[in-house]
């Protein structure tokens, strides 16, 4: 019966980390749909990230329209700091800029911080915070799904 008990949390333990794992740049490849609110406007958007350095993003409406797709490279960076509970928390940061092919000149950056968010939270759907060149100062919440 120990043995049992033994090889059976074995799995369950070797399971659930398996589950929960860590956002990375490998991770993060695949396409996403991006909705969020700005003021009294919602926006919509199709994300994909290309690789473990580039992406491309390309804005939709509630009609179907579509605007062009634009691409960029990004970075993911990892932070520790304090939470509401002074608990030790990690923190992923992904940190674009890309440019559209209509004015490749126009440089938009823009950051969003995924908090500790795991994979497994991308494929369900999650919150998470959106800041961008284009709303200085603005911390737009934004709900990400991975397709």
């Amino acid at each position: 019966m120990k043995k049992y008990f033994l090889s059976a949390s074995m799995i369950l333990l070797s399971a659930s980390s398996a589950l929960a794992a860590e956002i990375t740049p490998g991770t993060l490849v695949g396409r996403y749909k991006v909705e969020a609110r700005a003021g009294f406007q919602k926006v919509y958007a199709n994300f994909r990230v290309v690789n473990t350095r580039e992406f491309e993003v390309q804005r939709t409406y509630s009609n179907g329209a579509e605007d062009e797709v634009c691409n960029g490279n990004y970075n993911l960076l990892s932070s520790v700091s304090w939470d509401e509970n002074w608990t030790l928390a990690a923190s992923k940061q992904f940190k674009g800029t890309f440019t559209c092919p209509s004015n490749r000149s126009k440089t938009i950056t823009f950051n969003v911080d995924f908090g500790s968010n795991k994979t497994e939270d991308l494929a369900r759907g999650t919150q998470v915070v959106v800041t961008s060149s284009m709303a200085p100062g603005m911390k737009l919440n934004a709900y990400v799904k991975k397709q």
